[in-house]
């Protein structure tokens, strides 16, 4: 195209087609790639000559299609190999303009949103894109609580917490030497046992009895033996082990 401002310029030439390579340079410089399969890293002294081999003609073929930005070959001989961007951005060239020299690109980069992976591996869906202008949605609810236990299993529980009690008081009294040290833990097992045989009461269809307020904070011996044969008579079975074999 004609410059418009100076016309008298001549127009670039364009540049060379692909079809002017010569066949023997690009036959050998697909043959060494093929070979080559990746060729960055390292590897034998076998393979480390075809690569360096490979970069010159590679850079040969660059020259000749005068591809920009292509580096000068005599420099590049000069070197060893050509470095992994250079040889990289080289073969895309090449390969853009229509020269097959064995280059199969398939980088990893994963598509826009939630696209998948282009290799063999899915990728995670991408959150929903949101404008600034639409308000963050509500955050979830909280689990709702656990219901609460059924009345015949409220009885169960109690009943059993009860016969665990009974079991530690039996056990203050099969040891007389405890008495001296543990009449604090005694005492607080014997409310904790009055407090259950109430809450249990009204549950097994027992009249309904109450702790006894002020000082006095447990039942009286005759109050608990009535309270437990009340709990009896309406089939809650506190006896332990040790009273049946009394």
């Amino acid at each position: 195209m004609a410059d418009p401002v100076r016309p008298w310029r001549r127009p670039p030439p364009p540049p060379p087609h692909p079809s002017s390579l010569p066949p023997d340079l690009v036959a050998r410089t697909k043959a060494l790639r093929l070979r080559l399969g990746d060729p960055a890293g390292g590897g034998s002294e076998t393979r480390r000559r075809a690569r360096t081999d490979y970069d010159h003609l590679l850079v040969q073929v660059a020259d000749l299609l005068e591809l920009p930005g292509a580096p000068d070959p005599d420099l590049v001989i000069g070197r060893r190999i050509l470095t992994t961007l250079e040889r990289s951005l080289l073969e895309k060239s090449i390969v853009a303009v229509g020269v097959d020299i064995g280059v199969r690109h398939a980088p990893r980069l994963r598509q826009l949103n939630s696209g998948p992976w282009l290799g063999d591996r899915p990728a995670a869906p991408a959150p929903a894109w949101r404008p600034w202008s639409q308000p963050a949605p509500p955050p979830p609810e909280p689990p709702a609580p656990p219901p609460p236990p059924t009345p015949r299993g409220r009885r169960d529980q109690l009943v059993a917490l009860a016969k665990g009690m009974r079991r530690r008081l039996d056990f203050y009294e099969e040891d007389d030497r405890l008495w001296s040290t543990k009449v604090d833990e005694w005492c607080e097992d014997l409310d904790t046992y009055d407090g259950v045989l109430v809450d249990l009461a009204p549950l097994a269809g027992v009249p309904a009895a109450a702790l006894p307020e002020g000082d006095r904070r447990r039942l009286l011996s005759e109050e608990r033996v009535a309270l437990e044969a009340g709990l009896a008579r309406a089939g809650v079975d506190l006896v332990t082990p040790r009273e049946r074999r009394g």
